[in-house]
């Protein structure tokens, strides 16, 4: 009997020399060992190297003794997307070959992927349950947007609607009868100005956003009282009964005087119970923790009935100096770092062998 094959498709990774030529090989990797289990694998390979003529694709499995060999099979009908786009250029290039991928009645995807920030947080708004969580969110069209928002909240943040890792987002806060900006730039260098007036401002904004689609939020007080930055990673799947699971939570700090959290930017992972224990105590952590959950509960089903078929989500919450709790953003495409950092290797792997459980379950069906 033929192995069932789940395909992952991939972005390629340019500017360096590296075998196989993709991010996440170690993430794929226990894929790999976790779908042998189930007698199935797993095969990576990268949208343009599809021949639709042939219904083939040159690509990667992994052999028995865990290493990597480079092969062509036939187009897999289950599809796990982790591609990452570092900028628009590389969503604009590989956009019409997910596109074709995605319309191929063949072809089914173990979830579809969200389309940016600005429209999860459209989807969410729809449910009044959620509304005391969203931050107040727009489109960025010029620089007018993010005035409006200084002046009504004291403070604005600009974020790409299709970014992550924290790249490209700058805090803007009102400092000295001028303005002092903290952030990282697309590179995930940090950034630090002061602007002495509303033009200076403005011609750096024009400068920073370009033709990138941006969002304005207000600026949240998501510290520590050491001013630490912080904010909770929420990682939500679904198992092989095709049921919503809570997988785990974490803490990421960022660094003194830094405006975001995230481990790509030097920030530290904690696990939850402790870092609220030492922060809010007993009795108001038990009543974040039946937050968060009503939230994750949430979240998911709400997004589904809008958008279409999910696998799992990573939920980046914030919580500010009052107590009130935020949701910063949705993920399609989570990563797992944040275990390892914790030292929760349980959860890891249990984050990696349920995206392997559900794709069984569906291949039976």
């Amino acid at each position: 009997m033929m192995k069932q094959t789940l395909g992952i498709i991939v972005c390629r990774e340019t500017g360096v020399k590296k075998t196989p030529p993709f991010y996440e090989t170690p993430y794929f990797m226990q894929l790999a060992q976790e779908a042998r289990n189930w007698g199935m694998d797993i095969f990576v390979f990268v949208p343009t190297d599809i021949r639709w003529d042939e219904r083939t694709a040159t690509g990667w499995t992994v052999r028995l003794d865990d290493t990597w060999v480079k092969t062509v099979r036939p187009l897999p009908n289950l599809i796990y997307d982790r591609c990452y786009y570092h900028n628009l250029r590389e969503y604009h290039f590989y956009k019409p070959y997910i596109k074709r991928l995605c319309s191929d009645p063949k072809v089914r995807l173990l979830g579809t992927p969200l389309k940016g920030k600005l429209q999860t947080y459209d989807i969410l708004k729809q449910n009044p349950e959620l509304h005391p969580f969203l931050p107040p969110t727009r489109l960025y069209q010029s620089p007018a947007d993010v005035f409006e928002c200084i002046a009504k909240y004291r403070g604005a943040v600009t974020k790409p609607n299709g970014g992550s890792h924290g790249r490209g987002v700058a805090a803007i806060i009102p400092a000295q009868e001028g303005y002092l900006v903290r952030g990282r730039d697309q590179q995930n260098l940090i950034v630090s100005r002061y602007f002495k007036n509303d033009r200076e401002l403005s011609s750096w904004l024009d400068s920073f956003i370009r033709q990138s689609r941006y969002i304005v939020q207000p600026y949240l007080s998501l510290y520590t009282s050491d001013r630490r930055p912080f904010d909770i990673r929420i990682l939500i799947q679904k198992n092989e009964h095709m049921q919503w699971e809570v997988t785990g939570m974490a803490v990421r700090t960022g660094k003194p005087k830094s405006i975001t959290s995230n481990l790509h930017g030097g920030g530290e992972a904690i696990n939850i119970q402790s870092f609220l224990k030492t922060h809010y105590g007993q009795q108001e952590m038990d009543l974040i923790l039946a937050q968060l959950y009503q939230i994750s509960e949430t979240v998911p089903h709400t997004i589904e009935a809008h958008h279409g078929t999910l696998v799992e989500l990573g939920l980046d919450i914030g919580i500010d100096r009052l107590g009130r709790i935020w949701i910063l953003e949705v993920n399609s495409k989570p990563g797992r770092t944040i275990f390892l950092k914790t030292g929760e290797l349980q959860l890891r792997q249990r984050a990696v062998q349920l995206p392997i459980r559900y794709a069984r379950a569906l291949l039976e069906q």
